[in-house]
């Protein structure tokens, strides 16, 4: 009964552990040649909530952007933007805050 007893809490231990290891991360998409807000929205959601290691996908229609939330332990954004682009006819892009910064302009 022992035995079995500590190995159930090593499992526990172990489990929790893993959870509190997993980071979730998120990452801003650009998804152009979205053309409705039903079906494009709709499909771009359900495309990127199929891969494992997506936590959730939230898609902006009127901004052509798609936000998502997953496990950096699972997939990278670079997965995600690949996973998007194979399995719909979007151009997806990986959107960086930084982008919208404009260079200063050489003197």
């Amino acid at each position: 009964m022992t035995g079995s007893i500590m190995k159930y809490t090593l499992l526990i231990i172990t489990f929790a552990l893993s959870v509190l290891i997993a980071k979730d991360n998120t990452v801003l998409l650009k998804v152009d040649g979205m053309q409705c807000s039903y079906s494009c929205v709709g499909k771009v959601s359900s495309v990127v909530q199929k891969m494992d290691g997506v936590k959730e996908c939230i898609v902006d229609f009127d901004k052509g952007m798609a936000t998502v939330v997953f496990d950096d332990q699972k997939l990278e954004p670079k997965d995600i933007v690949e996973g998007l682009m194979t399995n719909t006819a979007y151009k997806v892009t990986e959107f960086k805050e930084d982008q919208n910064k404009k260079e200063p302009e050489q003197i």
